[in-house]
C-alpha cells in the first residue's frame, strides 16, 4: 500500500469517526433537550401550584388579621 493510499484510509477512518461523533452529539443533544423541556414543564406546574397556595395563605392571613382587628376594636 502506498503512502497516499494509507493517508486516504486514515482520512476515511477519521471522517467516519467524525460523522459518528456528530450523529451521537445530535442524538444526545435532542435527548438532553427533551429532558430539559420535561423538567421545565414540571417546574412550571410546581410554580403554578405554589402561586395558588400562596394566594390561599394570603387570603387566610387577611381574614385572621381582619378578625383580630375586630376583636381588638371590640375589647
Amino acid at each position: 500500500m502506498s503512502r497516499l493510499e494509507a493517508a486516504i484510509d486514515r482520512l476515511d477512518a477519521a471522517m467516519a469517526r467524525l460523522d459518528a461523533a456528530v450523529a451521537d452529539s445530535s442524538t444526545r443533544g435532542f435527548h438532553d433537550r427533551e429532558i430539559l423541556q420535561t423538567e421545565l414543564a414540571v417546574l412550571r406546574q410546581t410554580y403554578s401550584l405554589l402561586q395558588s397556595e400562596a394566594r390561599l395563605v394570603s387570603d387566610r392571613l387577611d381574614q385572621v388579621i381582619g378578625r383580630m382587628h375586630a376583636v381588638a376594636e371590640g375589647a
